[in-house]
């Protein structure tokens, strides 16, 4: 298998924590510049990233959550087979997805020459960032302390958070959410796929 990725996606490093933690054989390749066909539409028609080729079948996954289900089905399961137990794992992993969308689009938005700002759009994406995590640090007593389905995809969307919207400081609106999040940066699976530091 083959996974096309970028250091900086938070959406591809999700796929690259569930890897190293799984320790499955997966090679993983540095998608292309970007450009008008996009990362990798070669494999993907969409053009995005991450993109998973499997050598099983000439059909490519794409999508970081269905990326992130397959690699999991394939060793010892995080995410519940069915039940409520299994709603809550994905919607933990939506609302970590969710935040890692807010800061890319606020990325992007505040990017552009400052003429061609839209004020209303960064405020939006602001107030979505602060509305995450304050949720977050609302549930913090009931998230898992070690990777799973969901934990995956919220530290992957705090670190890029740091990474492309340090001006908000999450930390400060989340006290309890920063100490939840520092017990993940001694697992070596958080270093080696961390391209932000």
């Amino acid at each position: 298998m083959r996974l096309h990725h970028s250091p900086l996606s938070p959406f591809a490093r999700k796929c690259r924590i569930i890897i190293r933690t799984k320790g499955l054989d997966v090679e993983e390749v540095l998608a292309g510049p970007d450009g008008a066909n996009g990362y990798a539409a070669h494999v993907n028609p969409l053009g995005k990233i991450p993109c998973l080729e499997r050598s099983e079948c000439e059909l490519p996954l794409f999508d970081s959550p269905l990326i992130c289900e397959y690699l999991d089905s394939l060793k010892d399961p995080w995410l519940p087979k069915g039940g409520e137990a299994r709603w809550k794992a994905y919607r933990l992993h939506r609302i970590g997805d969710g935040l890692s969308e807010a800061v890319y689009n606020l990325r992007y938005e505040t990017v552009r020459d400052e003429s061609l700002h839209w004020n209303q759009m960064i405020a939006r994406h602001e107030t979505s960032i602060r509305n995450v995590v304050s949720y977050l640090e609302g549930i913090v007593d009931y998230l898992p302390t070690n990777w799973s389905f969901g934990t995956v995809s919220v530290i992957c969307a705090l670190d890029y958070s740091d990474f492309r919207a340090g001006h908000i400081d999450w930390r400060a609106i989340a006290p309890k959410l920063t100490d939840w999040h520092e017990g993940f940066k001694g697992l070596p699976e958080w270093a080696e796929t961390n391209g932000y530091i």
